[in-house]
């Protein structure tokens, strides 16, 4: 793999490292400025290459890549309590910028506005900062719609956060006591910023309606656009001002024709019959209350041209406009004394703009004008709308709220100046409140209405999933998401995500990534919550869940121990896990993992490394881990333990003799004696099976840390004898290929031995450590002892391999059609002489010798030794016809080492009841000497009849008798 970028540890792709030493303590800090790598490519079916990903996995990528930088500022040294929290809230703030710029590049690709919300400085200052794929930024680009609607409510998500988590984690003394010694005149405006100071919960009320005012400011079609085709019908082309030019033109009509001066009297019998539009009389005056008092109607064209009006000015409110530009957009329609109704408290989404200029006892009166004209007033709903949210009505600014932002807004709205109204009421002389309440009718009361204060949020947004008009959009996974931030019930909305993800992934079988705790999610509802698929809105619920751990951590809310329900909440950050994995995006996998508690830390990133196959690659996550403060030993030796215990064998097992075979059934030939199966092994697979695949990659890791030699091989035979107990040979055989005994040696020890095909090197190193001259190597005869194990089962898996080979050389070798030459019998004579300097350790004390008793052992032995060594002698005797005489006088000599008096292996083949074809094997090798009358592959110049004779042959020496 080439030298890639700089990962956001600062780490280069591709760039080889040495091994760990896991006694080493890193003290680099992580850096926060970083640059991001290209996805690595893995062996994982899912395309990881950059030019095979699809412009979504593209983009998910690049949002990731940018999260996860923003969050490893968090990874750095630990600072203040305080420090640390002012670094989150800085996070989330830096999480919604990022979503603001993408909504304005998305919306700039559209050709539209970049809107004139709250993001809207800040796109001015840093929209050059960021530079977005040409193919998303381009005009045609798919899904730009559907992007862009997600893109503002994650906007709309982060900023919900950013302006309620400092509120909700910070320091409470911070609230200033109300004050009740009113010592000179205070106004309105005083008043509202010692009751936000005053009321945590109206300091939360108020951030949200900001909120959902920049977001409707943003994401809303402009105004203007808006009312289009109500001053369309209005008919009065361009004009957008002077009044109701349609009805005055009726009434100047009428009054010149009949000779009518002054006012007109609207009960006068000839004015009722004269000024009508159909059955509906016509006011007689044009002042702003007129149809309501004269309870007349204006001519049509008027009355979309007040529907406009009155939409315009609803717009203004809800959006957060400051009474600047409301008021200059009612004076472009000469309609300022709307402006000025609406300038009282128009709860500007700009803090400059709070100015109220008149005092508490006209404020209290004029909230209850504006009630009365709320329910009772009004020739249009949303002139009601209009005074509904000054007056903080509900009932009225509910008949035109279109979706779930709306109805949020018309209660938080509400709730806010209930609450503004009573503290005026407490801080207002009570002779002066007497006189308005006995005067006025009591203006809605948001707080009673809604009940218990502690759960106002929750029992809002549940009752919108029942609404007709947003139960739908009320139980989408964001606005679910929304309903908990606002409700302050994350905690709660994390653990049912997860059991959410739980039943998904158990859905058709046993997930171990993310597996069920218990039964509780029969009851869940999976379609609120976010799909596993759902990549992008997985991205942002794993980083409002972090966030919230951090800071609930620094309030002291996390516990050491590690609950059922956190469990259940860190679902979430495994199935996160899992889709970094799916789209190349391993070298941010540790970081998430980082922040697992107890075991599952490890499990999941173990189990999403798989593909992982590039040293390079994994001596680079390892490092990543090492920075994160994670163990890596830890973590190399939890991979094989944690797959060892989640797999095991069965404990019943079949009796060992007869279960390995090696011969075909074909008979014994004098020329290469009793036949092997050509692949007696088996057909090796396309690809191993996932569960020894992994057990084979996790001792792989041993040989990327330094140290852990006792664990490697402890490790290490657990995974061959697994392996050889279940006859599994050809993932032994992959062992044995990728995880060779020298290598371990090479990596933890510094011994190199440059052949490997002549194990006795092995013998070399036990004498030396028996001697003490490899204690510079850190080798004494206890650690060599740790090995043997290991190496006695790779000779065995080896040994095994290359009779195989042997075997199906011999096919070639009697098939008429083929041709070998001089390479294949040199091929075979190497190969005959790596089995031979195999079998040495196999024929002596074969897993005898072992630091722990283990009975599985005994089993291995009868299981394969009475078959590999019969193997051997039917191997030799090809060798010995085909190659030279001598593999058959090798024969003769491992005769005499089994018939030794305490020869290990000669007890096992008794006890096999297999003694009888092992003598007729070597009778066979002997018989074949004896016709061999002259060799000339053999040393010339030797009589070998002769030879044999002083050695004690003779024809009857093995004819076996019953």
């Amino acid at each position: 793999m080439s030298q890639g970028p700089p990962n956001m540890f600062g780490l280069q792709f591709g760039a080889p490292s040495p091994p760990l030493d896991v006694d080493e303590q890193s003290t680099t800090p992580l850096i926060p400025s970083i640059e991001f790598g290209e996805p690595m490519e893995t062996n994982h079916p899912v395309p990881t290459a950059t030019p095979f990903y699809t412009q979504a996995e593209n983009e998910f990528a690049t949002d990731a890549e940018e999260f996860a930088r923003d969050l490893d500022s968090l990874s750095l040294v630990r600072k203040s309590p305080a420090e640390q929290r002012a670094e989150i809230f800085k996070l989330v703030d830096s999480y919604y910028h990022y979503a603001a710029k993408k909504v304005h590049a998305i919306r700039k690709s559209q050709g539209k506005g970049a809107g004139t919300g709250l993001s809207h400085s800040h796109y001015a200052s840093s929209q050059d900062s960021m530079e977005l794929d040409d193919a998303e930024n381009s005009p045609g680009f798919p899904g730009s719609a559907e992007s862009l609607k997600r893109w503002e409510l994650e906007a709309q998500t982060w900023d919900l956060l950013r302006r309620l988590l400092p509120l909700r984690y910070s320091n409470k003394t911070s609230l200033k006591p109300t004050r009740h010694d009113v010592t000179r005149f205070q106004s309105s405006s005083e008043l509202w910023e010692e009751f936000l100071q005053s009321d945590s919960t109206a300091q939360e009320r108020k951030a949200v309606l900001e909120c959902l005012q920049a977001s409707a400011d943003e994401s809303r079609t402009d105004i203007d656009e808006l009312v289009r085709d109500y001053q369309q019908r209005a008919e009065r082309g361009d004009i957008i001002a002077y009044g109701w030019l349609h009805t005055r033109s009726a009434i100047k009509m009428q009054k010149n024709l009949h000779g009518w001066s002054g006012a007109l009297d609207p009960n006068a019998p000839d004015v009722v019959q004269k000024l009508r539009n159909g059955p509906n009389p016509l006011v007689t005056q044009l002042d702003p209350d007129v149809a309501t008092r004269q309870n007349r109607k204006l001519l049509p064209q008027d009355e979309y041209f007040e529907r406009a009006i009155w939409v315009g000015c609803y717009e203004l409110l809800r959006r957060g406009r400051s009474i600047a530009e409301i008021r200059d957009w009612c004076v472009e329609r000469t309609e300022v004394w709307r402006a000025v109704s609406m300038s009282a408290m128009p709860l500007s989404k700009e803090e400059s703009d709070i100015r109220f200029g008149c005092d508490p006892l006209s404020m209290l009166l004029w909230r209850r004008t504006c009630f009365a004209l709320a329910r009772q007033g009004g020739t249009d709903d949303f002139e009601r709308a209009v005074y509904g949210i000054l007056s903080g009505d509900i009932q009225s600014v509910e008949k035109i709220c279109e979706d779930w932002d709306d109805f949020v807004y018309a209660h938080y709205n509400a709730l806010l100046r209930t609450q503004f109204d009573a503290y005026l009421m407490k801080r207002s002389p009570p002779d002066a409140t007497a006189a308005i309440t006995q005067s006025f009718p009591a203006a809605f009361n948001a707080v009673q209405f809604h009940g218990d204060a502690g759960s106002v949020g929750e029992r809002l947004v549940k009752s919108l999933e029942t609404n007709d008009k947003t139960s739908k959009e009320a139980k989408t996974p964001v606005k679910t998401l929304q309903a908990a931030i606002l409700s302050d019930n994350l905690d709660q909305y994390t653990y049912e995500l997860g059991l959410a993800l739980s039943k998904l992934a158990n859905k058709e079988g046993v997930s171990a990534l993310i597996p069920r705790y218990n039964s509780d999610d029969q009851d869940i509802d999976d379609t609120k919550y976010v799909q596993p698929t759902d990549h992008s809105s997985l991205r942002v619920l794993v980083h409002v869940y972090l966030i919230l751990s951090n800071l609930e951590q620094l309030e002291g809310g996390l516990h050491a121990e590690l609950s059922e329900r956190h469990k259940v909440q860190e679902n979430v950050l495994s199935a996160y896990v899992t889709t970094l994995r799916l789209t190349g995006l391993t070298d941010i996998m540790p970081l998430y993992c980082s922040h697992m508690q107890g075991d599952r830390a490890f499990f999941t990133l173990s189990r999403n490394v798989t593909g992982v196959t590039d040293q390079p690659e994994r001596e680079i996550l390892l490092r990543l881990m090492e920075k994160l403060g994670m163990d890596i030993a830890e973590f190399v030796q939890f991979q094989p333990r944690s797959i060892l215990q989640q797999h095991p064998l069965p404990a019943e097992r079949p009796p060992p003799f007869g279960r390995f075979t090696m011969f075909s059934n074909e008979p014994p030939s004098l020329k290469y004696g009793r036949p092997l199966k050509p692949d007696f092994l088996g057909e090796p697979p396309e690809n191993l099976d996932d569960v020894d695949e992994h057990l084979i990659q996790s001792l792989e890791w041993f040989l990327l840390v330094d140290g852990l030699w006792y664990e490697t091989f402890r490790y290490g035979t657990a995974i061959y004898k697994r392996f050889l107990m279940q006859f599994n040979l050809h993932a032994a055989r992959a062992l044995a290929d990728r995880v060779r005994c020298s290598e371990i040696f090479k990596r933890k020890a510094g011994i190199i031995y440059s052949d490997d095909s002549d194990v006795s090197w092995f013998e070399e190193v036990r004498a030396s450590a028996a001697t003490g001259s490899l204690e510079d190597n850190g080798l004494s005869p206890e650690e060599i002892a740790a090995a043997q194990n290991y190496f006695e089962m790779e000779c065995l898996t080896r040994a095994l391999d290359l009779m195989e080979t042997i075997a199906s050389s011999q096919l070639l070798v009697q098939d008429p059609a083929e041709r070998v030459g001089r390479d294949f019998w040199s091929h075979i004579g190497h190969e005959l002489k790596t089995i031979k300097s195999l079998m040495q350790p196999i024929l002596n004390n074969w897993l005898m010798e072992s630091i722990e008793e283990d009975e599985d052992f005994t089993y291995l032995r009868d299981a394969y030794l009475p078959e590999t060594v019969i193997g051997y002698v039917s191997v030799l005797h090809f060798a010995g016809t085909a190659l030279t005489r001598d593999n058959l006088l090798e024969c003769m000599e491992l005769a005499s080492v089994i018939a030794k008096k305490d020869a290990d292996v000669q007890a096992v083949i008794m006890k096999a009841g297999r003694m009888k074809e092992l003598v007729e094997g070597f009778a066979s090798c002997s018989k074949a000497l004896a016709v061999s009358s002259n060799d000339k592959k053999g040393p010339s110049g030797m009589n070998s009849k002769r030879m044999m004779r002083e050695h004690g042959w003779t024809r009857e020496l093995w004819s076996v008798k019953k």
